[in-house]
C-alpha cells in the first residue's frame, strides 16, 4: 500500500513546489513593477503647447509637449526592470483635445487657435507638472496582447482647461458630445506597438491603473 502511494505523494509534492515557485515568481514581478520610478525636476517645467497634425479621430489636435528626455528616461527605467520589447513614443505629448472631439464639439463653434489660447490662459504652459504614478493597461484579444505604460498626472490647469472649453462647446449646443473628464492628463511612455493613439481617449483610474509611484529628484 505504502509503495503504491509513493508516486502520488511525489506528484503532490512536485505540484506544491511548482505552485510555490510560480507564486514567488508572480510576486517578484509585482514587487518589481511597484518600485518607484524617478524623474528629474527639470523635466517637469517648460512644457510647450502645440497644434498637432491629426490624421485619425483619436489623434490629438492640441497637445502639451514635455522635454523628450522626460519620456525617454522613464522608458529606460521600464526596460531595465522588465526587459520587454516595447516601443517609446517618437514625440511624447500630453493630449489636450482629440481630433474627434474637435470635429464633433467645436467645428463651427471655436477654432483650434481659440482652443490654443484657452490652453495658454489656463496656465498649462507655465505650470510645473506633478506626476502621480506610472499607469499600466493590458488589452488581450484573440491572437494579440497589447500593453501600454503611461504617466498619470495631477494637473489642475488641465482640468481647468477641459472644463472651460466644455462651456464653449455648451454655448454652441454641443454639451452632449464633449465631456471634460473623458480625457485624463497622461503621457505615453511605452507600448507593445506604435499605435498609441488607439488607446485614446484614455480616462485614467488611479486605483486600477497605477502600478508604481513616481518620485521627483
Amino acid at each position: 500500500m505504502a509503495t503504491s502511494s509513493n508516486p502520488l505523494i511525489k506528484l503532490a509534492i512536485g505540484l506544491l513546489v511548482l505552485g510555490g515557485v510560480g507564486y514567488f515568481f508572480v510576486q517578484s514581478v509585482k514587487d518589481t513593477r511597484a518600485e518607484p520610478y524617478s524623474v528629474s525636476r527639470g523635466y517637469l517645467r517648460g512644457w510647450t503647447l502645440a497644434i498637432e497634425t491629426a490624421s485619425a479621430p483619436s489623434d490629438p489636435i492640441l497637445s502639451l509637449r514635455p522635454p523628450a528626455e522626460f519620456a525617454s528616461a522613464l522608458f529606460r527605467q521600464l526596460f531595465e526592470r522588465h526587459a520587454e520589447s516595447m516601443n517609446g513614443p517618437t514625440t511624447p505629448v500630453m493630449p489636450l483635445v482629440l481630433q474627434e472631439e474637435f470635429t464633433r464639439a467645436f467645428a463651427g463653434v471655436a477654432t483650434v487657435d481659440a482652443l490654443f489660447a484657452e490652453a495658454k490662459a489656463s496656465g498649462l504652459a507655465t505650470s510645473v507638472m506633478q506626476p502621480r504614478c506610472m499607469g499600466y493597461r493590458r488589452d488581450s484579444a484573440p491572437g494579440v496582447t497589447r500593453q501600454l505604460y503611461f504617466v498619470v498626472f495631477d494637473s489642475s490647469p488641465f482640468t481647468r482647461f477641459r472644463e472651460q472649453i466644455a462651456k464653449t462647446a455648451a454655448s454652441g449646443g454641443r454639451s452632449e458630445v464633449f465631456k471634460a473628464d473623458a480625457l485624463s492628463p497622461i503621457v505615453f511612455v511605452a507600448a507593445s506597438d506604435t499605435s498609441y493613439n488607439q488607446w485614446l481617449p484614455l480616462r485614467a483610474n488611479p486605483e486600477n491603473d497605477c502600478t508604481a509611484p513616481i518620485t521627483v529628484t
